[in-house]
């Protein structure tokens, strides 16, 4: 909706500097300004947050005075942002236009064709998978010469066999049998040394050559296997059997001589383990004897268990790409982190060609929480849970991952229970462009930490399947076998090997991620038969000698990745392992590499770039035209009618034209924001705006401290401009450092102009935020911050550029901050939102020229009611809008037209400089309203002592509402409790020129102080002030730094209570009074005035009463048959109330308003055109 209309009057619900047509003794003409107003969002605009608006078409022709924004807000039940009326936190909130262009571009995406371990160097020289290439590296083994000893065998049946313990298919595997104390006793054997084992090889293929094999011994209560054991173990054999020494396996009985005994204590049964590990691939197999049965007495795990590392520098990509998920998923993994505690992590993400998250897992964020995400489109579905007890770091726990979009349902499961779940998520998983494990897809969060055993299936496993099959071996039994998308156990080899029907590569970012150290966490085998075994024992005379053996390791291969363009985005065509062009190199058990030698390779590829163009967009400019933070919302309130703010938007007028895409604000209050476009002539004219670096947008205080960013930057003037200026607007965020940087650190601004310091500025709000008239917010909302406070606009700084360039030339300018703390380098992790406008202006249009621009007090606008009502000397903000620097002026005031006080004032302002001015009042008489109208108005004339009116009356006037101040007659007197902090508080007492009467300072904690006083009559303030901004009680300071609670009351002596001071009030509460008289009329008429204009109205209708209103006052809008077609409160003070309606939907005709309040009812008629 979008209501607009014109009026020669100040509008009831705005502070504006309007004029009145006014005579004096002396010629004056008589003057008023034409204001257009535009309707944007309302109220009912509950959730709307950006939409187009249609601006008239005539304010294309005009000229404007200033363009003025009124920022609305109301705290209500119906917002949608969370369970407060207000929203909770202080959030960053933006006015922003979306200036369209009419022009379109698109986005080029170039890469390259091939990334080998996300390397995309070349060429790239390599030897396709299948080599035998290998490093060679010197191993400390151990041999005791074999002597005649008794052999002891089990009383064992064999007739089957099989390939473990040592199973040459694979590359490594660890096999354990229990052999009891009674077998041991009955093959008689006694406590004592035992010196060798012997098993049995049924089967030779390619010789008999066993390398690197290992066996540990351990004595065990333990009657049957279920699992591998891993402490404990003795080792007495870790010898070579190769042709080299002579000692390979033979067909037979095979003795294994310990080269040190065990010592049986002739009651423990005895675990024997089998190893072996060694990257190369056998050429042989070697087959032996076992058991005839199984009795858990045996468990086998078949391959080297590996897992995949990850150190916050390395990450992994899937081939698994571009392709369609369905609707449902399973993630299964074990996970180990690696000091994840408090960091920000992406243990994995998968994302759309359009870089949208589908898959998502925080593990964990800074908080604490895991964070499962899953869902297509520019959302995802989510469950998130506190993981600070579940094992974030330096333990092992399978983790499993569910999305059900049929049943609306996500799951977590930890060690194979269901751990945490949520409902109504009922996004399909989609369509999948990459996936990223160890990161996220910016590359960013890096988690530290290994997995094994990944596992992604497009179906939602069941709980039982997933508590039966996290510990197993997966294979083709598995009840969602046909739904397994991927498959990495980490085993066997550097390169992780689908287990699945699908063969996708996984690329590691570097060499060296695979970690084969680790305790195997399933896929032990516990079918298994005992080994055909026997013993020996006796007398050994010889001793152990180490001896120096090669163990081999195949070169790591690399992973490489073909792309190709497809549509609009890359696709992977091709995927492969292979060796990279290198040496084999040989390396002695001290770490000295003692050979190199170059392996040749037999394939080549060379890199390209491959390119494609997104889609089509529009250029459109995000044009920033203010800024505001939210207040803390918690039990904060703004009011039955809202509150409001003025920006001046007039340098950004050009966007404000014919169809307007705008946003503001967010859904935590309801906004009303309507533009003021009040005709006349500016001081001068707006050419235009434009970005110095960029429109606005966030910066890293490291990268603006190192120059990385706002960097010096040549920009070209116009030369048909004369005026220059630059706008700033900024604001710092995060909370990181010791010193809680950006937000709580105050920092040094400046900009050089053609290398020279021109400009320096802080924005640290050390004062505003505990002076801002929104007091008793939520949150911490008195404190300063870095160039913002809660629930207030951000300010701007402006700087005139104009005498230190020439039109038409062009200007170096170069944006500086002070260092990142060397003691405190944290800091550099904060940041800030800032925008640097250039605007470029006409010359001067007037010459002896000055404005009121604002009237502080007396004033109703309720932004300064922290001061208001009051009688105290009036202030008044002088701007000097003329090229000629302003020396003197007179500013004239009056409450009541005649009686007029005439202020002479001196100084010194450039252009568009400007100064708070206080106007003495010598007489209490003079607040006297014989007008009756309650306005307070201030004229400057004289200017730079030429009498008379200055170039442009239109500014000259500026005219405010108010109301009187309380009035107290006879004794009274101040009972102020304070708190256990009493000496951060102090009160004052000022008469109504400013001079200080009492003050009482020095306070004694938790004490009683009654202060009496019988006053002159006169205008007087009570200023209670507070030097920590937290008032007298206020929950943070008692929560955090136990401050207790205050009382500050002012009551007559003898009666009633006068005024009780709120206790959180930040850095002062005013309490302004009269005595002996009463300011404005002596009475106000019991009769209410009613005024209603436009009378006729088209669109927008505004009503007001004046008399006795007592702060309450209801509206109801009839038609003539009695019908109610509007019912609202009004915004209502004392002796005045309004309201503003639209009524462009109001059929044409004559309509009925009536107005109760506790005076009675009141009426008045308007017609509908």
């Amino acid at each position: 909706m979008i209501i607009f209309g014109k009026n020669k009057s100040m509008h009831p619900k705005r502070f504006l500097g309007s004029l009145v047509s006014l005579i004096f003794c002396f010629s004056f003409q008589s003057f008023s300004q034409d204001t257009t107003w535009v309707q944007t969002f309302t109220f009912d605009s509950i959730t709307t947050r950006r939409a187009n608006f249609t601006f008239p078409s005539e304010l294309n022709d005009q000229r404007f005075e200033k363009v003025l924004m009124y920022y609305k807000l109301k705290c209500s039940p119906l917002t949608t942002w969370d369970q407060f009326n207000c929203g909770e936190w202080d959030y960053l909130t933006y006015t922003r236009v979306f200036d369209h262009t009419g022009n379109f571009d698109s986005v080029r995406v170039d890469s390259v064709r091939y990334l080998h371990n996300y390397s995309s160097s070349s060429p790239f020289d390599y030897e396709p998978w299948g080599y035998t290439y290998k490093n060679s590296v010197e191993v400390l083994q151990h041999e005791r010469f074999a002597e005649p000893l008794t052999e002891h065998s089990l009383n064992q049946t064999s007739t089957t066999t099989a390939f473990y313990p040592f199973d040459l298919n694979q590359r490594g595997g660890k096999y354990q049998m229990l052999v009891t104390a009674s077998e041991l006793t009955s093959a008689g054997i006694s406590a004592g040394a035992i010196q060798s084992l012997s098993l049995y090889v049924s089967d030779l293929t390619g010789g008999g050559e066993l390398l690197n094999p290992i066996i540990r011994i351990k004595g065990t209560t333990e009657t049957v296997l279920s699992n591998l054991h891993f402490d404990g173990f003795t080792t007495v054999y870790d010898l070579n059997r190769d042709t080299s020494t002579g000692n390979e396996l033979q067909l037979g009985e095979n003795e294994f001589f310990f080269y040190q005994p065990f010592s049986w204590n002739g009651s423990d049964n005895l675990i024997v383990e089998f190893s072996f590990d060694h990257s190369i691939g056998a050429s042989n197999q070697i087959e032996f004897e076992t058991e005839d049965f199984t009795a858990n007495l045996a468990v086998n795990l078949g391959t080297r268990n590996g897992v995949l590392t990850f150190d916050e520098t390395n990450h992994a990509l899937l081939e698994m790409s571009d392709l369609d998920m369905g609707d449902d998923l399973t993630i299964g993994l074990w996970v180990k982190g690696g000091g994840n505690t408090g960091s920000n992590t992406s243990l994995l993400e998968a994302y759309d060609t359009l870089n949208q998250r589908v898959i998502n897992i925080h593990m964990p964020w800074s908080n604490g929480r895991i964070y499962w995400d899953c869902g297509e489109g520019s959302g995802y579905d989510r469950i998130d849970a506190d993981m600070s007890s579940a094992g974030i770091d330096d333990e092992w726990h399978h983790w499993t991952f569910v999305k059900s979009q049929s049943t609306g349902e996500m799951f977590i499961y930890r060690d194979g229970e269901l751990w945490h779940s949520g409902s109504d998520k009922t996004k399909s998983v989609g369509y999948l462009h990459r996936f990223v494990i160890g990161a996220n897809r910016n590359l960013g969060n890096s988690w530290k930490g290994k997995i094994d055993d990944f596992q992604v299936f497009s179906a939602a496993l069941d709980s039982s399947t997933i508590s039966d099959w996290y510990r197993r071996s997966l294979n083709s039994s598995h009840p969602n076998w046909a739904d397994l998308r991927v498959a990495y156990s980490f085993d066997n080899l550097a390169l992780a090997v689908d287990l699945g029907p699908n063969n996708y590569h996984l690329m590691p970012s570097s060499r060296g991620m695979f970690d084969f150290t680790e305790n195997p966490l399933s896929g032990v085998d516990t079918d298994i038969r005992r080994m055909k075994i026997s013993f020996g024992t006796g007398s050994v005379s010889s001793s152990s000698n180490d001896v120096v053996r090669w163990k081999d390791a195949q070169i790591e291969p690399e992973v490489l990745f073909e792309f190709e363009t497809v549509d609009r985005h890359f696709e992977i065509t091709d995927a492969f392992a292979c060796a990279p062009r290198g040496a084999e190199t040989k390396t002695d058990i001290n770490g000295n590499i003692i050979s190199e030698l170059d392996y040749s390779t037999s394939e080549s590829v060379t890199n390209e770039q491959i390119t494609f163009f997104e889609n089509p967009y529009e250029i459109i400019y995000d044009v920033e035209i203010a800024r505001y933070i939210t207040p803390y919302g918690i039990q904060f309130d703004l009011g039955p009618n809202g509150f409001y703010w003025i920006y001046d938007v007039t340098d950004y007028q050009d966007y404000l034209r014919d169809v307007v895409d705008l946003a503001a604000h967010n859904t935590q209050e309801l906004l009303d924001l309507s533009f003021a476009f009040i005709e006349g002539i500016p001081p001068r004219d707006v050419h235009k705006r434009e970005p110095i670096w960029s429109d606005f947008r966030s910066y890293g205080f490291t990268a603006m401290a190192e120059d990385n960013v706002l960097q010096e930057k040549k920009v070209f003037l116009s030369d048909s401009s004369s005026g220059f200026k630059i706008k700033t607007r900024m604001s710092g965020h995060g909370q990181v450092g010791n010193a809680a940087c950006c937000e709580w650190v105050s920092n040094d601004h400046s900009i050089k102009v053609d290398g020279v310091t021109r400009f320096e500025w802080d924005i640290y709000e050390e004062e505003d935020c505990g002076n801002n008239p929104l007091t008793g917010q939520g949150g911490t909302w008195p404190y300063a911050r870095e160039g913002w406070c809660p629930g207030d606009k951000v300010k701007e700084y402006e700087f005139e550029l104009t005498p230190y360039v020439s039109p038409g030339d062009s200007v170096a300018l170069d944006y500086v901050i002070n260092d990142v703390p060397a003691f405190d380098p944290g800091q550099g992790g904060g940041n800030y939102r800032a925008a640097y406008d250039l605007i470029s202006y006409s010359e001067p249009n007037f010459q002896n020229d000055a404005a009121i621009a604002e009237i502080l007090n007396p004033s109703n606008y309720e932004y300064y009611r922290k001061w208001n009502p009051t009688c105290s000397n009036p202030r008044v903000v002088l701007r000097n809008t003329g090229a000629q620097a302003l020396t003197s002026c007179t500013i004239q005031c009056w409450i009541t037209y005649g009686d007029n006080i005439n202020y002479e004032w001196t100084g010194n302002l450039g252009f568009m400089e400007e100064e708070i001015v206080e106007i003495p009042v010598s007489s209490d008489a003079w607040w006297t309203d014989l007008d009756q109208n309650m306005t307070f108005t201030a004229y400057v004339r004289n200017v730079n002592g030429v009498f008379g009116n200055d170039d442009y009356q239109q500014n000259s006037v500026n005219t405010s509402k108010f109301e009187a101040p309380e009035r107290i007659d006879g004794p009274f007197f101040v009972w102020f409790t304070t708190n256990n902090k009493a000496n951060e508080n102090y009160y004052e007492l000022f008469d109504g020129s400013g001079n200080l009467i009492f003050e009482r300072d020095q306070l004694q904690n938790n004490f009683q102080y009654r202060d009496t006083f019988d006053l002159e009559p006169g205008c007087y303030s009570i200023v209670l002030s507070d030097r920590d901004d937290d008032g007298l009680s206020f929950w943070y300071s008692s929560q955090v730094e136990g401050e207790t609670a205050g009382a500050f009351r002012l009551r007559k002596v003898g009666g009633s209570y006068i005024e009780i001071f709120p206790g959180d009030f930040g850095s002062y509460h005013r309490f302004d009074f009269s005595v002996g008289f009463e300011l404005g009329i002596d009475e106000i008429p019991n009769l209410n005035e009613i005024k209603v204009f436009p009378n006729p109205v088209l669109n927008e209708l505004t009503v007001e009463i004046e008399g006795k209103i007592e702060g309450s006052a209801y509206i109801e809008i009839l038609d003539l048959s009695g019908r109610i077609l509007r019912s609202d409160s009004m915004n209502a003070s004392d002796s005045f109330a309004e309201y503003i309606t639209d009524v462009s939907d109001f059929r044409k005709g004559s309509y009925v308003v009536k107005i109760y309040t506790d005076n009675g009812m009141s009426t008045s008629k308007f017609v509908k055109y």
